[in-house]
């Protein structure tokens, strides 16, 4: 037993610092990142904007995701809508537009998203935005 605790230990002290050299650190994730949506992958794109928006690998800036996501809603990506809806519901890296927010999430909604149709829902039923909606 003692043989082969000894051996397992011997080929993780050999193995293991070879493995973690090769873990991507969030810098490099969130370069590699911005690199794949310069050349137009919209689900990049999507995480770009995610990234930015939580701060992995960057600086927090939810001006840069609303960039992001509405980059990558114009592509079709529901995700993408569905957090632009988000950020202008709340104001948080645009003034707060429920009126956009809707429209938005009608948007994302549309392709059967049940998180989008929920908030659509919701955001329709509380009245603040359903008056421009209907015209």
């Amino acid at each position: 037993m003692k043989v082969l605790v000894s051996a397992f230990l011997v080929i993780a002290l050999l193995f293991g610092p070879a493995a973690c050299t090769d873990v991507e650190t969030r810098e490099q994730r969130f370069a590699n990142t911005e690199k794949k949506a310069a050349g137009g992958n919209v689900q990049a794109q999507y995480t770009l904007g995610l990234m930015y928006e939580q701060g992995y690998g960057v600086t927090q800036d939810k001006s840069r995701a609303v960039l992001c996501y509405r980059k990558a809603a114009e592509e079709g990506h529901v995700q993408a809508q569905y957090r632009l809806s988000y950020l202008y519901s709340h104001g948080q890296g645009v003034p707060r537009d429920l009126q956009r927010a809707a429209e938005c999430y009608e948007k994302a909604a549309e392709p059967g998203d049940p998180e989008a149709q929920a908030a659509f829902g919701n955001i329709s039923f509380s009245g603040e935005s359903v008056h421009r909606l209907a015209k």
